[in-house]
């Protein structure tokens, strides 16, 4: 689309706006519009039984959004309380027109960097930035240890928000839950007349009126369903807060103070320039309505925070400094839920590279086998304004919480490739990490940020039009509410640190993967981010992928632990059936090599592991007499060689691989090469899909001896068929026809 066909689109889109606006303030005028926000926070936020509006692309609490802001300021202009079931579903469309313009919005926005400008449109639809409970434990933890300081300042302590808020969710289910029965009996009554109506020879006019406005029985049920909300339980909602059920209850001092704090009326809607940044609605009676509790919670802890920071002296000497231990605490526990607890290190000193008779320091490291995560725990905020248009602010913050861990674990870098033993030591107790530089495979550079980054961690290649990541080096990056989602599941060190891998190796892939931390890990979880596992379309030609919608299964596992949802969700890494069994047998080993090979088997496609299973599991050893029975597969620049024997010795076996293998990766130009070994043993252990194993990489170079090998061997058999146009399997980057076509063939 030229710039002429988007800027007709975006002026189209904003005409629409400005008409559904015109429409909303003529209704506003002839029904109470507190009746109508009332009515339209019930209709979106209550799933009704036999169907509903849906909330697919999660748009409902920024169009209540967009009504609270159109209907304030029209508090008392009409008394007329009865809003019929049609008046109240003509404000859906015109809500969504809004929606719609603000999400491309014109104008000075276009002048952003496109990082910047991805973060804006997605602010005006994204709400909340962890579940509810989440983000209410960081404020109990972190806020709630300074209640008197807060209350003294605010009139109100942090606790006692939480304490409200945790106290209106459970009213208004209580209210619906108490309702349930009359809402059924009303929508049953319109499908019973829908159905009598229906089923009669002949129809009067009123009659056959009221199946043309209804069309179906489904429908008729939603219509009383709907109906009894506007005329019964929207009067029901709002909530006069000094009569919470809470113990001590609310004094009129503390409703006032939150109010303040977190509410927007007519009173004040002149003054509020980010309606999401006022999640409570004041009617003209003083009593509260809430739209989003996720949002809210975050709102929540911004104030306080912004309290704080007004005192410079407390912010800088207390809070911000029991903040970052928090954090680092909880970063520490979580890694805790993934790797054993011995290889886990916190608050590590080590000779500082770059100062001579220095120490520096690191906040967390993971040494699990040839392994080592550098872990940087950064709790500095990400303000609002940066997600809503201040590239500076933006920008500033990315530093504080990405960048500078980065260069940080930069610096652990260097000390460890300037060193043959490198040593680290933990302030608290002196325990000690040593190992030697050479014995490290793999270096991880991890950030946990104490705040949702929007789509900013899974999208660091973006980055460079601010001027960071320019040198297209990237750390793995996550927040802490994220992370803790990701230690709820069945998640072992092998498949967490490949998807640190997979995430990381994402940015410089020609292919753009979009999607949200929590989206993304469940997407790995399904497919571990590889195109071949993906459901694609053959010679479907891809650009840009999108995940959205994976993270339902978190949702229904929050959900179980609020004892909303009667089982727990499987969360766990999904593979072909027997698959499994290459890494129970991997896990049985459990040294250094067994953990670099699982590592690096799950970098494979799931056809190629079932493959490799299938033969492993089928193998015919008892009819070898002598010699080796062999089979290999390639995949990209991976070579996978199964070796197996029933009369050689084990020691025979070994050298017979490694001599395999060498030759294997030679003959597919490949840099990498896993081969397994198994032999024929009828007293081993029964689940162990093989008996040995072995990984070597590098990359491959011209060996005069080894093509003299080759030739004595008869024509190669590969296992999967190579288009001539396709990328060469060898990674040199030309056509299978103008490289490896002949020797393969």
């Amino acid at each position: 689309m030229d710039q002429f066909s988007l800027n007709e689109v975006l002026t189209r889109l904003n005409d629409k706006k400005l008409t559904a606006i015109r429409k909303i303030e003529a209704t506003l005028d002839t029904v109470c519009a507190e009746t109508m926000l009332c009515t339209q926070i019930a209709q979106l936020l209550i799933t009704t039984e036999g169907g509903n509006i849906g909330d697919a692309f999660g748009k409902h609490p920024a169009m209540i959004e967009r009504l609270a802001e159109i209907a304030i300021p029209k508090f008392g202009v009409s008394s007329n309380k009865q809003i019929s079931v049609f008046e109240s579903n003509s404000i859906y469309p015109l809500l969504e027109d809004i929606l719609n313009a603000d999400m491309f919005p014109t104008g000075q926005s276009s002048n952003l960097p496109s990082i910047a400008e991805d973060l804006k449109r997605s602010s005006e639809v994204v709400r909340g930035n962890a579940y509810p409970e989440q983000t209410a434990t960081k404020i109990r933890q972190i806020q709630g240890r300074f209640d008197s300081w807060f209350e003294k300042k605010a009139g109100i302590s942090p606790n006692r928000v939480v304490d409200i808020v945790t106290a209106l969710v459970p009213r208004v289910e209580e209210l619906s839950n108490d309702d349930h029965d009359n809402i059924r009996t009303h929508a049953k009554a319109y499908q019973d007349q829908f159905l009598e109506y229906t089923n009669l020879p002949s129809r009067n006019e009123k009659e056959q009126s009221f199946i043309d406005s209804l069309q179906s029985e489904e429908r008729a049920f939603i219509y009383g369903y709907a109906e009894y909300i506007n005329l019964v339980m929207c009067h029901k909602w709002p909530t006069e807060l000094t009569e919470l059920n809470l113990s001590p209850l609310l004094t009129q001092q503390e409703s006032q103070a939150f109010k303040h704090l977190f509410s927007v009326g007519k009173h004040n809607i002149s003054q509020v320039k980010h309606i999401q940044r006022k999640p409570f609605y004041q009617l003209l009676d003083g009593r509260i309505l809430f739209g989003d509790i996720s949002n809210a919670y975050d709102v929540i802890f911004d104030k306080f925070e912004a309290i704080a920071k007004k005192d410079g002296q407390f912010f800088s000497t207390q809070y911000q400094k029991h903040k970052a231990k928090w954090l680092e605490m909880r970063a520490f526990s979580h890694l805790c839920q993934i790797f054993p607890k011995s290889d886990v290190y916190q608050s590590l000193c080590y000779p500082d590279p770059d100062r001579e008779n220095s120490e520096a320091e690191m906040d967390l490291a993971v040494k699990w086998g040839p392994f080592l995560l550098l872990v940087e725990a950064k709790s500095k905020q990400f303000r609002f304004e940066g997600r809503v248009g201040d590239v500076g602010r933006l920008r500033t913050d990315i530093v504080k919480n990405v960048q500078d861990a980065f260069e940080q674990s930069l610096r652990v870098k260097r000390y460890i490739a300037s060193e043959d033993e490198c040593f680290f030591k933990e302030k608290s107790n002196g325990r000690h990490l040593s190992f030697t530089s050479a014995s490290i495979k793999k270096v991880f550079s991890i950030s946990i940020t104490f705040n949702n980054l929007a789509n900013i961690a899974t999208s660091l290649n973006k980055l460079s039009d601010l001027n960071l990541f320019t040198d297209k080096d990237y750390p793995f990056s996550i927040c802490e509410s994220d992370f803790e989602l990701l230690t709820k599941t069945n998640l072992t060190p092998d498949i967490f640190l490949h998807y640190i891998q997979r995430r990381i190796e994402l940015f410089s892939e020609a292919i753009e993967w979009n999607g949200d931390e929590v989206d993304l890990f469940c997407a790995y979880l399904d497919s571990r981010l590889l195109f071949d596992n993906l459901a694609l379309g053959k010679n479907e030609q891809v650009n840009a992928l999108h995940f959205n919608g994976y993270s339902t299964q978190f949702d229904e596992l929050m959900a179980y632990e609020r004892d909303e949802y009667p089982t727990k969700p499987n969360i766990q890494l999904n593979l072909p059936p027997d698959v499994i069994r290459l890494f129970e047998t991997l896990k049985y080993y459990d040294d250094d090599g067994a953990r670099w090979i699982a590592f690096a088997l799950l970098a494979l496609s799931d056809k190629l592991l079932n493959n490799v299973t299938q033969f492993l599991l089928n193998i015919e050893l008892e009819s070898l007499s002598t010699g080796y029975r062999t089979m290999t597969f390639v995949e990209n620049d991976t070579v996978v060689v199964l070796v197996g024997t029933k009369y050689h010795s084990f020691d025979e076996l070994r050298t017979h691989m490694a001599g395999k293998a060498l030759l294997e990766k030679y003959r597919y130009k490949a840099r990498k090469c896993i081969v397994v070994g198994k032999k024929h043993c009828p007293e081993k252990q029964p689940n162990n899909l093989f008996d040995t194993a072995d990984y070597i990489e590098f990359n491959w170079v011209f060996d005069e001896e080894s093509e003299k090998i080759l030739a004595t061997y008869p024509k190669a058999k590969i296992t999967k068929k190579i288009g001539r146009n396709e990328l060469c399997i060898c990674g040199s980057g030309k056509k299978f026809k103008k490289c490896c076509i002949n020797r393969i063939q």
